[in-house]
């Protein structure tokens, strides 16, 4: 049996049925946390990995200057398919680490199928689609895109030097935040009971959300800072 204890008390989801009972939050204990102790993976998926994200982007100039200049990625290609429909993909070097050792960009395009992390971005330069909204705005199944970063104060400091918007400071609850609340999911769409939404932003605070960062990219996508040495009390 496998159970995943999270938000309540004696909440308990299991791969046989499900029970809960009364909304507490588990801050009193750290068994809300369930390793996985599934198998190794099936041989015929030996190979499987995950490359990219593809997002689809309102201004490709913006997207490249901020996913570039403020976070670092380099542009691998652009393809411009039609006169107003583009691709362009985007990526760390060294394999998505961003570690020393300058790649040029045929480099990067030799080892882009051997690459994690990739950003993909779809362009449509004549779109008339003006109901599109980021989840930040309306939850949708996309919640946000997770960046790793050596020192969150760092990082913090350089979205602020280059105007970036700051959703959510480190130590900031999310409680009340919407476009936070929105994108993880658990805003006023999710639920008008406001005592499940308390409860919702609570159980962040088991895995340390708080101490993250979150920022919006131009679209307005939520970005989930975390720290490499995650910092006390951050599962």
């Amino acid at each position: 049996m496998v159970a995943i204890k999270f938000l309540t008390s004696c909440f308990t989801l299991t791969v046989y049925g499900a029970h809960a009972c009364s909304l507490e939050a588990r801050q009193d204990s750290s068994d809300f946390l369930t390793i996985g102790n599934d198998g190794p993976a099936d041989q015929e998926t030996m190979g499987f990995a995950l490359n990219h994200l593809s997002l689809i982007v309102h201004n490709l100039t913006a997207s490249k200057e901020f996913y570039g200049k403020v976070l670092g990625m380099r542009h691998i290609f652009t393809a411009d398919l039609t006169p107003f429909y583009s691709v362009t993909y985007m990526g760390h070097a060294q394999g998505g680490r961003n570690s020393s050792g300058y790649q040029t960009g045929a480099e990067l395009l030799r080892d882009k199928n051997n690459a994690a992390g990739l950003l993909e971005f779809q362009y449509f330069a004549d779109s008339e689609d003006t109901g599109m909204t980021a989840t930040t705005q309306r939850p949708n199944t996309f919640s946000h895109i997770g960046l790793i970063v050596p020192s969150l104060e760092k990082a913090q400091a350089r979205m602020e030097k280059y105007g970036v918007k700051i959703t959510k400071r480190i130590g900031q609850s999310a409680e009340g935040i919407e476009s936070v609340e929105n994108a993880l999911g658990f805003g006023e769409y999710a639920t008008k009971n406001q005592t499940k939404r308390d409860l919702l932003v609570q159980g962040q605070q088991l895995v340390g959300f708080a101490q993250l960062l979150t920022v919006e990219d131009p679209d307005g996508n939520l970005i989930e800072v975390q720290q490499f040495v995650p910092p006390p009390g951050v599962a």
